[in-house]
């Protein structure tokens, strides 16, 4: 026992001895990282120091050891594969960049191989853990839209695992195509705002929007129907880390609606747009068998358009007649309504509004005030039309609640659906 007691001393008077010479041939400079663990962003570049505990009288290089789940020139970059400490200072850098890190639980080892011009310190492996870049989806907003006289079409990116937080890093472009196939002529009876090709989206930003519209005399006499379709191509870079969404086109329908359009008999369906009063809170109380829906078998509106003008001729017995009170109701185009908000769908709509003469701005079965009022009418189909009540004083019904804040189309409009009748 005591023989092998005698050997284990003299081995570690051995180390200590030659651990001496090499502090004494490398001046006593020894090595560490500032720090054993760093992370590497998914999307940022990331800086290691190295720090020397005395400075060297000569630029030093120090080679450094990649190992590690991640493979360097696929998942990351760096900057070079040794440190330089220059003469007189006691610490360098290297950068690390992410590349194409998509698979998570990824790490870098770093580590300084050893020399005997240095010693190595308590923090010589660096571990760096990599974050994963997740996968954007890019989509239109919506798959369809209507073009009226001018349209903003959106196309938005939501992240895989952030969702509509995510925040574009650096401007992204998204170029995209128009099909062939579609009715509607480029330049002629729609044009891109700026001849836009791409939707830009700036950093900070997850949206995009194009301007396009109909131009001055440029929809022909009848433009209804007539449509264009847009397709999304991949982003101009990066295009690994991005995933088309549910949208991957989107089709305007030219409806560029005239009164002449809507010639012929319409038979009324029904309102349409009753989950918004459930969504705003309305009291059923207020409206639950009270709106104007009871109406005859036989009922329709004729729509007129002759050399006497537009106008409405109401063959009506039940509750519409309380709206479309005359005998004939003269009709004249005003203005574009953009960007109504529908709370029954959530969707922003153009409505074309038209004024309205000699209807009971009432609404109602026993009082009666005759007015010119604004009007909505939009064209669904050849077969179906919506009519819009977006001006009127409730009086039979919403009555509470309007006296209590007043009178507000999103609030209290009526979408009304009517269907051919003459066909």
């Amino acid at each position: 026992m005591k023989k092998y007691l005698n050997i284990l001393t003299l081995l570690t008077l051995l180390l200590i001895g030659l651990s001496s010479c090499s502090k004494e041939s490398n001046g006593g400079l020894s090595l560490s990282f500032s720090r054993s663990i760093y992370i590497l962003p998914a999307s940022s570049s990331l800086e290691i120091e190295l720090r020397a505990s005395v400075a060297p009288e000569q630029d030093l290089e120090v080679p450094i050891q990649l190992t590690g789940s991640a493979i360097k020139d696929k998942d990351y970059t760096i900057s070079a594969e040794k440190f330089i400490i220059k003469a007189g200072e006691t610490k360098a850098t290297l950068v690390i960049t992410p590349k194409d890190n998509l698979t998570e639980g990824q790490e870098i080892r770093v580590s300084i191989a050893p020399s005997e011009k240095y010693s190595l310190g308590s923090k010589n492996i660096a571990m760096i853990p990599v974050e994963a870049k997740e996968k954007i989806m890019y989509s239109f907003y919506t798959a369809n839209g209507r073009l009226l006289s001018d349209i903003n079409v959106t196309v938005q990116l939501k992240g895989e695992i952030t969702g509509t937080s995510f925040r574009a890093s650096e401007d992204i472009h998204i170029p995209f195509e128009i099909l062939d196939g579609g009715t509607a002529i480029q330049g002629k009876q729609f044009e891109i705002k700026a001849g836009a090709k791409e939707f830009v989206i700036p950093a900070g930003d997850n949206k995009a929007t194009i301007n396009i519209k109909i131009p001055d005399g440029g929809a022909g006499d009848n433009p209804t129907g007539k449509y264009f379709t847009l397709k999304l191509k991949s982003p101009t870079q990066n295009s690994e880390f991005y995933f088309l969404g549910s949208y991957a086109t989107f089709k305007c329908v030219l409806s560029q609606l005239k009164f002449s359009d809507l010639v012929g008999k319409w038979k009324p369906v029904g309102i349409t747009n009753k989950d918004a009063f459930v969504a705003l809170e309305i009291p059923e109380a207020e409206y639950v068998g009270l709106l104007p829906e009871k109406n005859g078998a036989s009922d329709y509106l004729e729509f007129v358009s002759d050399g006497q003008g537009d106008r409405i001729i109401p063959h009506l017995t039940g509750d519409l007649k309380n709206f479309f009170c005359g005998a004939e109701h003269t009709v004249v185009f005003d203005h574009v309504e953009k960007g109504f908000l529908d709370f029954s769908t959530w969707a922003e709509l153009d409505i074309p509004y038209f004024k309205i003469a000699g209807v009971n701005k009432l609404f109602s079965a026993t009082k009666n005030s005759l007015a010119t009022v604004f009007i909505g009418f939009d064209q669904i189909d050849e077969d179906n039309i919506n009519i819009y009540f977006h001006e009127y004083v409730p009086t039979d019904f919403f009555s509470i609640t309007y006296d209590s804040y007043g009178f507000d189309p999103t609030y209290f409009g009526l979408t009304y659906k009517f269907t051919r009748a003459d066909k």
